[in-house]
């Protein structure tokens, strides 16, 4: 047999059969991407249904400021897809438990401000970084108690960004502690709030579970 002349003759099939396969691999590549995303965005989204489960149950937190919180991480998730993998729902919650048990109050001589406890100096050099997001929520007002206070959305959008930033600077890490000025017993308080969540987490996904079997069953 006179190999040039098979390769030849089957030249086009062969560089046909590899365009073949290169589109076949990045069809699968963006598969696998899109299919990733989706079930992130579904995870965060069960994730702030928990949220808002957690605080109407088990916080003194009000009906109203509840709302307020669930739009803010909802338009921030919107707004910036990356903070999806990065800061959840849960780990506001623990930071949220850790800080002030989601009272809204003035901390460390009036410094600290709100349910998360965020400083004005870090409000400053967030809203540098993520003006955007700010301008979003029509709040570029300074970081005082009568302009904060009454703005849940604020709060709670600052504490994600400036979890969000922790991460992408420091890493994962050293975020919670980092969070809290660099303290240790800060992180293990964080983790250990964290795991307990983690386990009522898991709870309100069985009820959300049961539930949809009754409904599928009252269905049929």
């Amino acid at each position: 047999m006179n190999f040039n002349n098979f390769f030849k003759e089957r030249k086009y099939l062969i560089l046909f059969g590899i365009f073949a396969l290169l589109v076949f691999s990045i069809v699968l590549i963006i598969y696998f991407e899109a299919t990733k995303y989706e079930y992130v965005e579904d995870k965060i989204l069960v994730q702030v249904g928990f949220f808002e489960d957690y605080l109407t149950k088990f916080t003194k937190v009000g009906e109203k400021v509840v709302s307020e919180m669930v739009g803010a991480l909802l338009f921030l998730y919107n707004q910036m897809p990356e903070l999806r993998e990065l800061v959840t729902p849960i780990e506001l919650l623990a930071i949220g438990i850790v800080e002030t048990n989601f009272e809204n109050i003035k901390g460390d001589n009036g410094n600290s401000l709100g349910y998360f406890q965020i400083q004005a100096p870090t409000y400053w050099y967030l809203k540098y970084q993520y003006l955007e997001i700010y301008e979003g929520i029509d709040f570029l007002s300074p970081w005082y108690w009568d302009n904060i206070k009454e703005r849940a959305d604020v709060q709670i959008i600052t504490a994600a960004l400036y979890l969000y930033d922790l991460k992408i600077r420091y890493g994962e890490d050293e975020a919670y502690s980092l969070y809290n000025g660099g303290s240790q017993p800060y992180e293990e308080k964080i983790l250990y709030t964290m795991s307990w969540l983690n386990v009522k987490y898991d709870q309100y996904l069985a009820n959300m579970r049961t539930k949809k079997d009754i409904v599928l069953e009252k269905a049929f």
